[in-house]
C-alpha cells in the first residue's frame, strides 16, 4: 500500500511540469501555513510538490497535490510515508485581503497510520500574513493561532510565528529567501519528524523562489532544517514544487 501511494503521487507530482508550499502541502513556510493562496485567475492553479525528509534513523517521503481557486480558496492532499502512512487533507479560505495584509481560516484533517490504526485528528486555525521588515530587509510575517482535536495531547492550543526575508539579496538578486518558523505545532499532529507535545519547534530553511520554466509553469526548490534544538526530532528536508498557473 505504501509503495503504491508513493509511486502514484511521485509520478503525478512530476507530470505537470509560483508555488510555495509547506510540508503538509498547503501554501506557506516550512511547517506553518500562511494566509496567502497560490496565485490563480479564471482557471484553477495546480501545484504538485515532493519532499524527502531524513535523519540518521529514517527517511520520509511527502508528495502533495494542491488546487487553488480565484486567489481565495485552496485545497490540498499530502501523504506522509515513513514507517506508517498518514493522509493530510487541507482546506484554506482567505476571507480578507486589504493592501499587504491577508487573513485566512484553515482546516487540516489527518488520518494517521492508514490501514493500521486509522487514528484521526483535526486542526483548525486562523492565520494573518503581512509585510514587515527584519534588519531593514523587506519580509513577510505570519501569525497562526489554532486548536487541535486529538486525544492524548498535552496542549490542544496551537501557536506559530513565521518569517520570510531575502537571503543575501545583493548576491542572489532577491531570488533566494530565508525562512524561519517556530511554535508548538508541526505540519501534522503526528509528523514523521518533530514532536511539539512538550516544547516549541524551531525550523529554518532556504527557498529558491519560483521561476517560470515555460509559459504558466513555475518551479521552486527548498532546503529545510527541522526541529533544530532537539536531537530526537531533528531532520533535513529537500523539496521541489511545480505549479501550473493558466493565464
Amino acid at each position: 500500500m505504501k509503495r503504491i501511494l508513493l509511486i502514484l503521487l511521485f509520478c503525478l507530482s512530476f507530470s505537470l511540469l509560483w508555488a510555495q508550499t509547506n510540508l503538509n502541502g498547503s501554501t506557506g513556510y516550512l511547517v506553518v501555513s500562511s494566509a496567502e493562496i497560490t496565485k490563480s485567475t479564471n482557471s484553477p492553479a495546480v501545484t504538485t510538490a515532493y519532499s524527502a525528509t531524513f535523519s540518521k534513523e529514517k527517511v520520509a517521503h511527502i508528495p502533495s497535490l494542491l488546487l487553488s481557486f480565484k486567489d481565495t480558496f485552496e485545497t490540498s492532499l499530502a501523504v506522509d510515508i515513513a514507517q506508517d502512512t498518514d493522509l493530510l487533507l487541507n482546506a484554506k479560505w482567505r476571507f480578507s485581503q486589504k493592501e499587504n495584509t491577508s487573513f485566512a481560516l484553515g482546516l487540516l484533517g489527518q488520518i494517521s497510520s492508514v490501514s493500521e490504526g486509522n487514528q484521526a485528528a483535526l486542526q483548525l486555525y486562523v492565520a494573518s500574513t503581512f509585510e514587515s521588515s527584519i534588519m531593514e530587509r523587506p519580509s513577510k510575517t505570519t501569525i497562526l493561532l489554532g486548536y487541535s482535536f486529538q486525544e492524548k495531547m498535552n496542549s490542544n492550543i496551537n501557536f506559530a510565528l513565521a518569517f520570510q526575508t531575502p537571503f543575501f539579496a545583493d548576491t542572489f538578486k532577491d531570488k533566494v529567501a530565508f525562512l524561519l518558523d517556530f511554535g508548538n505545532v508541526s505540519y501534522s499532529a503526528t509528523p514523521s519528524f518533530s514532536d511539539a507535545d512538550d516544547r516549541g519547534l524551531v525550523n529554518v530553511g532556504l527557498r529558491l523562489l519560483p521561476f517560470e520554466l515555460v509559459n504558466s509553469v513555475y518551479l521552486g526548490l527548498e532546503m529545510r532544517a527541522l526541529d533544530l534544538f532537539d536531537h530526537k526530532g531533528r531532520a533535513l528536508s529537500l523539496g521541489a514544487a511545480i505549479s501550473f498557473q493558466p493565464n
